[in-house]
């Protein structure tokens, strides 16, 4: 009873909260952003996620954007340690293997963005994004599919890294945490010539991990910059080698006839192999160029091609049989994957500033061309029961002595799948009058996937697709006769923001989205109809001066044709499923500075989530949405301390983060507790110095960070962690 008056407490404190300060960023067009103080409004800033060029406040579109500052400040490292700063955003999600990032968005599944261009083939089978050159993140919240095509509904996390520019700087940190994880990153930015500089950034973690759930990664950005008149050209390449051994089971729930929670065993019980693994080598050339044709007209040329190598073994199945007056863990399997992926994308973006009659008019039309390409094999081994899942020793011994299989009753695949890309598209930023703005967008893709098997295997669930013509059976891919597909769709934005004062707006807006279902972990959907999305949204902004900002919606958003895999617990194969579902939710996101000293960062999310269409379980429309909690709720808050005799400043911080119960399933028998946890850090500035330590979760509090994929378990989350870190910025 005490948790739950603890956990509805800090709920209602989250709904009313104020957060951190707006900063005033640079003047728009400038490449840079100077930021004074972390915050997650900054409504004068124009996040590069609006191609349009409007600052937050004069957005119809819900856009957070998270500087370094704040991000250093939580001692963040990785992508999924942002989270907390951002309304409605939690990591999970259908296909939550443990080795790439998985989040969900006011309870739809997001994209990622590489400074402005995909990053990934598809939502499903990324990678860990680490911060190593990141200079802010960018959200934008729901459907992005008039500005960006092929996204998930949910919405775009975009990643802007540091550019090149003329003064001579370097810099470098070095922090040391729970499970013996060691962070070291270093930056050196150099003017070569006149117009031309030079970036380089690199990042190396090493981590022992949760329940052994280690990660090793390096990666290394190299930057020029170059500025010939009318031209800002940037060239980058990138490397990123990711070793990860991922945990797809968790910790098993209890049987559906129980209470639904996960099972009462100890947190570092393992039930994954130990010969599990996840490495990833990704090799990246980026290249832009913002050609200023004349002062009213700049063409954006950008381009990027990804080589992405992926070798992985994870654990898939499992299920709790009744056994001797405890409980074994049957039906394990591991499937071993290997993929090579070439994915490029090119844009032209011509952006125009003029004046219709008295009305400032951008309008930004584009072209982009995308192609992916990919090899994928796959073979599935059977595992032996773990006896005793309350005293479990994990019965296989080596890697070698596992029988990997290709055949009707283990799922496998060996295929070569394809996708073009084609999008026409077009974005009008119309300012009817200085309190009135009008925002049109719209998108015309094209879309054509194929797979076509490699070599000849049985009809099995990772490797079918539908008969031509149809028949009552699936096909096998089969090599010389391809599986191909083609769509066109037309997707569109339109919105508004009218300001009532200087300090008061409204803002709301339609959008839809499309989302063409194609990816290496499920060659077997090529030729799924394309998923769609859409969003209404209305919202309040306000701002005062510099010490207040305030932006709170309320939203609809629909996600339909949702492409899923459920695995049999008897026979241990994928079985497809499709179905749709909406949410309805309230977020708010408020920052104050109440002195100057005293920042504070809140958010809080109400949302509810509802199955809409389940043809192949019609009993379960109605009920909840896995991985999407009713109540989200964030605060942050940070106090700066001058000490005597100019000595630097003692920056005390500290948090809450709190999550409700949400279903792990959609029959609504797996239950994933929620949880309240308090982080506490404090901070030692002095020039070029900063030495910080915290601790997270500072009550132990048990909690969950979401349900794993298609297996049986609870994924557990951080208990009470520490860090302590050292940073210098040079010159």
């Amino acid at each position: 009873m005490r948790t739950r008056l603890v956990s509805t407490a800090a709920a209602g404190l989250l709904a009313v909260a104020v957060g951190a300060t707006p900063v005033i960023a640079e003047a728009p067009g400038e490449a840079s952003i100077t930021v004074t103080a972390p915050s997650t409004t900054p409504f004068d800033q124009a996040p590069s996620l609006d191609k349009a060029g409007a600052t937050l406040f004069d957005n119809p579109r819900s856009i957070q954007v998270m500087p370094r500052e704040l991000l250093d400040q939580q001692g963040a490292t990785q992508l999924r340690d942002t989270l907390r700063n951002v309304s409605g955003l939690v990591q999970g999600g259908q296909f939550s293997f443990g080795f790439y990032d998985r989040f969900v968005s006011r309870g739809l599944n997001v994209t990622f963005l590489n400074d402005g261009l995909p990053d990934t083939t598809s939502d499903l089978g990324g990678y860990v994004h680490a911060l190593t050159g990141v200079e802010r993140v960018e959200v934008l919240k729901g459907p992005g599919s008039a500005l960006f095509g092929t996204t998930a509904p949910g919405g775009t996390i975009n990643l802007v890294h540091y550019r090149p520019d003329d003064t001579l700087s370097a810099g470098g940190s070095i922090q040391y945490g729970s499970f013996d994880t060691i962070t070291a990153s270093a930056s050196l930015n150099a003017p070569l010539s006149d117009g031309l500089a030079a970036r380089v950034d690199g990042q190396f973690q090493h981590s022992d991990g949760l329940r052994g759930a280690r990660n090793k990664t390096g990666e290394v950005y190299g930057s020029l910059g170059f500025h010939p008149e009318g031209h800002d050209i940037l060239a980058r390449l990138e490397y990123h080698r990711i070793e990860v051994r991922p945990d797809s089971i968790g910790l098993p729930f209890t049987p559906p006839t129980g209470t639904g929670l996960p099972a009462d065993v100890d947190r570092d019980n393992r039930y994954y192999t130990p010969f599990a693994y996840a490495d990833q080598t990704i090799k990246r050339a980026f290249l832009s160029d913002a050609w200023s044709l004349s002062d009213a007209l700049t063409l954006n040329l950008r381009g990027a091609y990804t080589d992405r190598d992926v070798d992985l073994a994870r654990n898939a199945g499992g299920r709790l049989t009744a056994s001797a007056g405890t409980f074994s863990l049957t039906g394990r399997q591991l499937r071993q994957q290997a993929d090579r992926v070439h994915d490029l994308v090119l844009q032209a973006e011509p952006t125009w500033k003029f004046t219709a009659g008295s009305m400032p008019v951008t309008l930004l039309a584009g072209f982009e061309y995308r192609n992916i390409s990919a090899r994928t094999r796959r073979a599935t081994a059977d595992l032996p029961s773990i006896a005793d899942i309350y005293n479990p020793v994990t019965p296989e011994t080596s890697l070698s002595g596992l029988t990997f299989l290709c055949n009707s009753s283990h799922s496998c695949n060996d295929a070569d799948v394809d996708g073009r890309f084609y999008g026409l598209y077009g974005t009008a930023q119309i300012d009817v009058t200085e309190r009135l703005k009008l925002r049109l967008s719209g998108r015309e893709d094209w879309f054509k996937t194929s797979a076509e098997g490699r070599s000849v295997i049985p009809t099995n669930p990772g490797s079918e697709h539908p008969c031509s013509p149809p028949q009552a059976t699936t096909c096998p891919f089969v090599p010389g006769q391809p599986v191909i597909r083609k769509d066109d769709r037309f997707e569109w934005d339109v919105g508004a923001v009218y300001q009532l004062a200087d300090a008061f707006a409204l803002f709301g807006g339609y959008s839809s989205n499309s989302y063409p279902i194609f990816n290496t972990e499920e060659p077997q959907s090529i030729g799924q109809v394309p998923e769609k999305g859409t969003q209404i949204e209305a919202g309040l902004r306000v701002r005062q001066g510099n010490w207040l900002s305030l932006s709170s919606s309320l939203f609809r958003t629909t996600r339909r044709n949702v492409y899923t895999i459920l695995l049999d617990p008897t026979t241990g194969l994928d079985v497809s499923q499709v179905f749709s579902y909406r949410v309805k939710g309230w977020e708010t996101d408020l920052t104050l500075r109440p002195v100057p000293a005293w920042n504070i960062i809140a958010n809080f999310t109400l949302q509810d989530p509802v199955l809409m269409d389940y043809p192949q379980n019609p009993g379960q429309i109605g009920n909840r949405v896995p991985s999407v909690p009713k109540r989200i709720g964030n605060i942050w808050t940070s106090y700066d301390l001058a000490l005597p005799d100019e000595t630097g400043t003692l920056q005390l911080a500290a948090g809450l983060r709190y999550r409700s119960a949400y279903f792990g399933d959609t029959g609504e028998t797996r239950v994933l507790p929620g949880a309240t946890m308090v982080d506490l850090s404090a901070a030692w500035l002095r020039g070029p110095w900063t030495l910080r330590a915290g601790v997270s979760n500072i009550g132990d509090k048990r909690n969950y960070s979401y349900a794993a994929g298609v297996g049986s378990g609870a994924i557990p989350g951080l208990g009470r962690t520490f860090f302590v870190s050292l940073g210098v910025k040079a010159f």
